[in-house]
């Protein structure tokens, strides 16, 4: 009798743990992964997209988290490479986050979407372009942000806008990953519709230190019009090249530039780059969201919010808005949330966030930018116009 009632209490006290575990977990926080480039060339940018999420996360946690639970950002350096992101993919798989965000290239985001599906752990793209990023049949993997291909048929669109009788020659100046081929080979492809004649396709590693040659190359093509397409850093060095050789082009144009639309390019180079047009990411003006967000990081941070750092913040918010309408807070019950999300209140130029059954975001759009005064001025689309062409 004394044996039997020792192993009773045993198994309640097993049955107690167990609960006691259980509720622990259940009353944890809500953790969320983010996988960018915290160092190396890209971590300017890869840092300012963790600050956003960051505001995002307290944002959230000071209304109450979800049903009481907080939420916490778990952050690992991909080192700005495919190999360091699989394995920040592994190791946040393991430390039990609910999603994945990431992650800055379309590179990474290419074998994180690969983990995220093996792992069955949602992934939502803060920036990553790649037309091919969801074309594999995945089921876990979600995209806020324009493609290559949308942000190619924006620079089309809006061209119309633009052209006047002295533009007819074009030549392209691109980094030459799935992000900076990929735009610069569509538009190519499409230029007859734009009544341009393309005079020369020039491709540079992004992790160059010098666009010298490049930009000598331009110079004797003498094109009309110059579409350069790269990341803050290597855009930099072509903008610098340009104007220590005083090199003049009637008209720049970016698309989706990792430089010109941001604020910290702005305070570099805003003389020289007066009058530059670039079709892009950008925040809704008329929304109070953004304006506070706008403040926050400017308070938080010591400086304007660099522009790709508004999806950091929007991916979290899409999280959150799907949390809240989970019937479970599982990753799968995340998944489940995402396909279903139609959301209308959030800081993008662009209407309700819906995802097709992709995971492509069906409204996204970039709009047409014009550096005026030392300030980016939204052109198009008309709705979030804040001046016109100069």
């Amino acid at each position: 009798m004394k044996k039997l009632f020792s192993i009773l209490l045993i198994l309640i006290l097993v049955i107690t743990c167990f609960s006691g575990c259980t509720e622990n977990a259940d009353n944890g926080t809500i953790k969320i992964g983010s996988i960018h480039p915290l160092t190396g060339g890209m971590a300017y940018e890869g840092q300012a997209l963790v600050n956003s999420q960051r505001i995002a996360i307290d944002k959230i946690n000071a209304e109450g988290g979800i049903n009481g639970r907080m939420l916490e950002l778990v952050v690992l350096d991909s080192l700005g490479t495919t190999g360091g992101s699989a394995n920040a993919a592994r190791k946040l798989a393991n430390k039990g986050v609910i999603a994945l965000t990431g992650t800055y290239t379309s590179g990474s985001s290419q074998v994180v979407s690969r983990a995220a599906e093996k792992s069955k752990i949602p992934f939502v793209v803060t920036v990553a372009s790649s037309s091919t990023l969801l074309t594999n049949g995945y089921k876990y993997s979600f995209r806020i942000q324009p493609s290559v291909t949308k942000f190619s048929q924006s620079f089309i669109e809006y061209f119309k806008a633009i052209k006047t009788d002295d533009m007819q020659t074009v030549a392209f100046i691109y980094e030459d990953s799935n992000y900076g081929t990929g735009i610069a080979e569509y538009i190519n492809e499409h230029i007859e519709e734009t009544g341009l004649t393309t005079v020369g396709m020039i491709p540079y590693s992004s992790s160059t230190t010098t666009l010298s040659s490049e930009v000598t190359r331009l110079v004797a093509l003498n094109p009309d019009i110059l579409i350069p397409v790269g990341y803050y850093y290597d855009q930099s060095l072509l903008v610098k090249e340009i104007t220590e050789r005083n090199i003049k082009f009637k008209y720049i144009i970016g698309v989706a530039n990792g430089a010109f639309s941001d604020a910290k390019f702005l305070a570099n180079y805003g003389d020289v780059a007066e009058g530059y047009f670039d079709i892009n990411y950008r925040y809704n003006p008329n929304s109070p969201e953004t304006q506070e967000l706008l403040s926050t990081y400017r308070e938080v941070y010591g400086e304007d919010i660099p522009v790709a750092a508004i999806y950091g913040y929007q991916s979290i918010m899409v999280i959150v808005d799907a949390l809240k309408r989970c019937d479970e807070i599982s990753p799968e019950g995340l998944r489940i949330a995402l396909t279903q999300t139609n959301m209308p209140e959030h800081v993008l130029p662009q209407k309700e966030i819906i995802f097709d059954e992709t995971g492509e975001n069906i409204n996204s759009a970039g709009v047409l930018i014009q550096i005026q005064d030392g300030e980016h001025v939204i052109i198009y689309p008309e709705e979030y116009a804040e001046g016109t062409i100069r």
